[in-house]
């Protein structure tokens, strides 16, 4: 065979398999086409990034009319002088107080400065054996969060995104003026928080969020929002925020899959009040509990999520949440505790106690940052007891 027959052979034999290819790819693509429903819903998977109290920056300076809540140095001089504490052991303290080669001889000075019965108490396991400090608290206007019972005549704060009425968020009013844990701009976090996000969020096992059922991202009527606990934990990228695109499986305990029914309006997503049960870490909170809860969600158009979560929430494990940390979080994080102990209180306002009739519940809304991830569902088929998974992702 010479080698023109043979090109003339490959090239014969280089036209059947193109119109063969084409014919074959063709029938393929149709057939994939129509195995693909016209209107298949789409399933987004999301990572939780940042999760705590959800602070409205004012540049006008209206939030804290009367200032920042004092240091230390102040609280600490007011209260050794209220047991009858002799000046010189005062300045002694003052000037010491942060030095922890003397933490313990200084440190009970305050912590005992509670009183019972005349008798030197902890104050931080109770709080009220001083008197209410009456700590400065958020008045301004503006407050992100929900119109949780309905009322524009409760709550006090107009939401500077929504324009609505009404809003309840009592726990900003406790946290906003108060210097560690406030937010001191726009795009930052509160300081304390951030110590404290930063060092659970490596060791607690991943937050996620699904939205399922997405027919349209810009208006939908029927979308489902899960938030559930994943089984691994986060990782950090090399600019030191959370990975995104990892893999996570869920839970199976059923505590922790919130399961929402929402809608899509102007590609925000919204939900119907229900009771959400989040875990988060005994470092922090062991878990949150939130009745009458709902979100408010965005995806941006980078794939990241943003949003806000309202509801009421038990006021105790707030001030748990600081007041486990003692001396140490009072003396370093300007932190007045008592008097944060009693803001929470006095600010609660839902749920009453039968007996005592005091609100046993604040109102909160929380921020939600999340970034893109899989979301990996198992569960046993009822037929054959084979296990099944599924996976949804951005």
């Amino acid at each position: 065979m010479n080698r023109a027959h043979v090109a003339s052979t490959a090239i014969r034999l280089g036209r059947f398999w193109s119109m063969l290819k084409a014919t074959l790819g063709g029938a393929l693509i149709a057939a994939s086409i129509a195995a693909v429903p016209a209107n298949a819903s789409e399933t987004k998977g999301f990572l939780v990034s940042w999760f705590d109290i959800s602070q409205f920056y004012d540049t006008e300076g209206r939030n804290c009319p009367h200032g920042i809540n004092p240091g230390p140095e102040e609280y600490y001089i007011r209260e050794l002088k209220r047991i009858g504490t002799p000046q010189e052991e005062i300045d002694h303290y003052i000037d010491n107080f942060l030095d922890l080669s003397q933490a313990g001889e200084i440190a009970p000075m305050v912590q005992m400065r509670g009183r019972i019965d005349g008798k030197p108490v902890d104050v931080y396991a109770n709080p009220t054996s001083v008197p209410d400090p009456n700590i400065f608290l958020v008045e301004g206007p503006h407050s992100y969060g929900f119109n949780l019972d309905g009322k524009e005549s409760t709550g006090g704060f107009i939401d500077p995104e929504t324009g609505e009425k009404g809003i309840d968020n009592q726990i900003f009013k406790a946290v906003g003026c108060t210097q560690e844990i406030r937010q001191h701009a726009p795009d930052e976090y509160p300081p304390l928080t951030i110590s404290y996000w930063g060092v659970v969020v490596e060791v607690m096992p991943a937050l996620l969020i699904e939205i399922s059922g997405i027919d349209d991202p810009v208006n939908d009527d029927d979308v489902t929002v899960s938030i559930i606990r994943g089984q691994e934990r986060p990782v950090r990228d090399s600019s030191g925020g959370l990975l995104a695109g990892m893999s996570f499986s869920v839970d199976p305990n059923p505590k922790w899959h919130n399961v929402l029914k929402g809608q899509i309006r102007d590609g925000v997503i919204t939900t119907t009040p229900t009771n959400i049960n989040i875990a988060t870490d005994p470092f922090v909170m062991p878990e949150h509990n939130f009745t009458d809860a709902r979100l408010r969600l965005k995806i941006q158009e980078d794939g990241t999520l943003d949003g806000k979560l309202g509801g009421y929430h038990k006021w105790f494990p707030f001030y748990w949440k600081y007041g486990v940390g003692t001396w140490g979080v009072e003396a370093t994080n300007n932190i007045d505790l008592p008097g944060f102990y009693y803001a929470l209180r006095k600010l609660a306002d839902a749920y009453p106690d039968p007996e005592t009739g005091e609100n046993t519940s604040i109102s909160v809304a929380f921020q939600i940052d999340a970034v893109p991830a899989f979301v990996i569902r198992e569960e046993q088929s009822a037929q054959n007891g084979r296990v099944l998974r599924s996976v949804s992702g951005n």
